[in-house]
């Protein structure tokens, strides 16, 4: 009898937490090797990525010329390491690489258990907003930067806040097109809505859940902000919070985000490295996306 999707999913995250545990075996597998070790079709393959992927049990990396898989690598998270040892005990038994045996029955673990998905809003979201969602996300050739900041400020002049991340963001995408090996994304940078209420709390919501970047500016301590970087972290939403300078961070740490410190309205950042380390944060947001060619 063929393998349901999650006996499929189980076993793929089985093999690559026996992976993590295992000295001098690589942390990440192609789809090809995927294929050879476990005997399954690269649809499968695919869709137990995508659905591990979806769930926060793996992470992936897209380059060019993947041929028939869906993505380049694949590797275990943290999550996915604790739901394998939640359903077969601590893996610690040093791991075979072979092809899989259609004849044999081995004892099978307890299947993974799928997390639940958020809500978009408790306001409730409508099929329209979740086709939106889709709908960005399925575009790989684009990298979606949302803006959440206080409209009116006494640290800093909020055009030209607006004006300086977004210009900051196209000369970032632009060094990372340039670069070689590059999958070449245009930029949609947009600041998210004003005011609260059902209809405006839903399309903020929308927007953040649709991107790939979410700038925060911090400097006021805005609870609105601090929402909207919420509904970020919930969704797992790169995130990239700024401030200026001379302002103090939010009193708890937000889950350990990297704080980008500007001046004179984000026209120039403290940190010598930040253009660098903008680029390599482009890169990743755009292979985790990736490109099918």
């Amino acid at each position: 009898m063929a393998k349901t999707l999650d006996q499929i999913a189980t076993d793929i995250l089985l093999l690559l937490a026996r992976m993590r545990a295992s000295d001098g075996v690589p942390n990440t597998i192609d789809g090809p090797t995927l294929k050879e070790i476990t005997g399954l079709s690269v649809s499968d393959i695919n869709d137990a990525v995508w659905l591990l992927k979806n769930s926060g049990y793996v992470e992936t990396v897209q380059f060019l010329s993947t041929q028939d898989y869906s993505f380049t690598t694949v590797a275990i998270t943290a999550l996915g390491r604790y739901e394998a040892e939640r359903v077969s005990g601590i893996l610690a038994d040093p791991i075979k690489i072979e092809a899989a045996d259609a004849s044999a029955s081995p004892k099978r673990a307890q299947n993974i258990s799928l997390p639940p998905v958020p809500v978009g809003s408790p306001y409730g979201f409508t099929d329209e907003d979740w086709e939106f969602i889709a709908q960005q996300k399925s575009n790989n050739e684009q990298l979606v930067v949302v803006m959440g900041y206080q409209f009116r400020s006494k640290h800093y002049d909020s055009d030209r806040l607006q004006r300086n991340i977004g210009a900051m963001f196209q000369d970032v995408v632009d060094r990372y097109n340039a670069s070689a090996g590059a999958l070449k994304a245009s930029l949609s940078f947009r600041p998210l809505a004003a005011g609260y209420g059902e209809h405006l709390f839903n399309e903020i919501a929308r927007d953040i859940i649709a991107s790939d970047i979410a700038v925060f500016d911090t400097s006021d301590l805005n609870p609105n902000v601090m929402l909207e970087l919420g509904v970020a972290l919930t969704w797992g939403i790169r995130v990239l919070p700024i401030k200026l300078h001379s302002q103090p961070p939010p009193p708890s740490d937000i889950s350990g985000q990297t704080w980008a410190q500007y001046s004179d309205s984000a026209s120039s950042f403290l940190d010598p490295d930040h253009t660098a380390k903008l680029v390599r944060m482009v890169e990743r947001a755009i292979r985790k996306k990736g490109r099918r060619e």
